[in-house]
């Protein structure tokens, strides 16, 4: 653990280095409030002890210098004085200090003192970079069927919809179908770029302008990413472009939503694979249940782990067709959700 002391009086840091060495603790020492600003950069201390009288500056002005740096909000500050007038120490405290202790002292108390203080900073840290990571997600939902006119583009539209209106996030919904896809058609838009504009673009030139310039944003407030208006060849994407593009894609929205192709090309496996959750849409019919079940089989032998699929049923017709628990039974794996009968659907734009 390394802790920093800054104080001008070096007979504490004499005091001080042997018995924190032994106990764990590399002391690392600055003489001035500016010697000591620079080693919080270079040293990245867990833990600092700042005296209030220095040469340079006051103690308190390195305490708000720190406590008014992003990153160093995770450093406990330990201040340690001659001055023990409780006007100073309130002043200390109300700075951002984390503890406060009068010269002389005893080694064994700023040792404990330490511990408790390198804890905390550990633990802010922690849930610091927890936060960032999570803030940084995003959130990429595959609707997939290895059949077609189950609901694949429905769903997706009304899913991209639904999470702009609960998290006001920006939402991406992208139609990567090469047969002509069906998303600019449900939101009633005619795209003025699609996907196929960019596909002979060099990969080295497809960058976030690119990216910026696909993502069309809708009325509703979503963006989408327009498939070609009329069928393309299969080979049109190669797997660098949708690597670079999802990569740019990812980067700038909180969450996607892909109506996948129904097949398992080579792009499509980029985009599954890229998913954090994979909806896996079927009918309660024999050949649906057929399709999703080749589906579950191969999301096995890719590795995609059973907790990144989730089954939908859609209830297309008012006819029941086969009950849920014999689907369930054939999978082998369950029905996660379930829409019911909907002769109009509707997107609500």
């Amino acid at each position: 653990m390394r802790v920093l002391l800054i104080d001008d009086e070096s007979m504490y840091y004499k005091m001080m280095v042997k018995d924190l060495e032994k106990s764990g603790y590399q002391l690392e020492y600055a003489r001035t409030g500016n010697e000591g600003l620079a080693a919080v950069t270079s040293k990245s201390p867990e833990v600092v002890i700042v005296d209030l009288q220095l040469p340079d500056m006051t103690g308190f002005e390195i305490i708000e210098r720190l406590r008014t740096t992003a990153d160093f909000g995770h450093i406990s500050i330990l201040v340690i004085t001659g001055r023990h007038e409780i006007d100073n120490k309130l002043k200390a405290f109300s700075l951002g200090a984390d503890d406060y202790l009068v010269k002389p002292f005893n080694l064994e108390e700023l040792i404990a003192r330490l511990g408790n203080l390198a804890r905390r900073g550990n633990a802010i840290k922690y849930v610091r970079k927890l936060e960032a990571d999570q803030d940084k997600k995003t959130t990429l939902i595959s609707v997939h069927s290895l059949r077609g006119r189950v609901g694949c583009s429905t769903l997706a539209v009304n899913l991209g919809l639904a999470l702009k209106q609960l998290w006001s996030r920006r939402t991406l919904i992208i139609d990567p179908v090469i047969t002509a896809g069906q998303v600019a058609m449900m939101l009633n838009t005619s795209p003025r770029v699609t996907l196929e504009s960019y596909a002979n673009l060099p990969i080295a030139d497809l960058d976030s302008n690119v990216a910026d310039d696909l993502a069309i944003l809708h009325k509703s407030g979503i963006y989408y990413a327009a498939a070609s208006k009329l069928p393309i060849a299969m080979d049109t994407y190669s797997n660098e472009f949708w690597s670079k593009l999802l990569e740019k894609f990812i980067g700038q929205n909180e969450f996607i939503v892909a109506d996948a192709p129904h097949d398992f090309s080579d792009n499509a496996i980029q985009l599954l694979n890229a998913s954090t959750h994979i909806l896996l849409l079927m009918a309660p019919e024999l050949s649906s249940l057929r399709a999703a079940s080749n589906a579950l089989n191969i999301y096995d032998k890719l590795g995609f782990p059973e907790t990144k699929v989730k089954i939908v049923l859609n209830m297309i017709s008012n006819h029941s067709g086969i009950k849920q628990a014999q689907l369930e039974k054939a999978l082998g794996f369950p029905i996660s959700f379930t829409l019911p009968y909907d002769p109009e659907e509707v997107i609500r734009r």
